[in-house]
């Protein structure tokens, strides 16, 4: 009868296993919930627009192909019609690409600066906690 030792292994977290995220990474997650939230109240008609530039692109793209359908009935006015939804769905898109690209990011930097002013108290985190308390408590 050979007798073997026991062998206890103690648990211990593998490679696999991501650690705990540090306060630092908890509080800057708090930080980015605040920012996507104070950015979306300062632009409250942003679907609104998106809505819009939808609904002139579509107008568009069926003036273009009901202008194209019409080219052998009368070119004259299926060429000006079409020249004419051409522009409109040119100038959506650049309404939509100025919006993206100048609007939105004037915007970033403007809800940016006042969530970092500490004369402005970014600091509503009691809002954002789960187990919020009254803060008049």
């Amino acid at each position: 009868h050979i007798s073997r030792p026991i062998a206890m292994r103690l648990a211990r977290p593998t490679a696999l296993e991501p650690d705990p995220p540090p306060p630092e990474t908890e509080k800057q997650q708090l930080n980015d919930a605040q920012f996507g939230v104070l950015e979306r109240a300062q632009d409250p008609f942003r679907l609104i627009r998106l809505v819009v530039y939808g609904i002139f692109g579509v107008v568009s793209v069926a003036g273009i192909s009901i202008a194209v359908y019409d080219l052998g009935k009368d070119p004259g006015t299926a060429l000006v019609n079409l020249g004419t939804n051409v522009v409109l769905g040119g100038a959506v898109g650049a309404a939509f690409y100025f919006d993206k690209t100048v609007v939105q990011e004037k915007i970033k930097d403007n809800t940016r600066k006042e969530v970092d002013d500490p004369m402005l108290k970014g600091d509503s985190e009691f809002f954002f906690a789960e187990k919020a308390k009254d803060p008049g408590e």
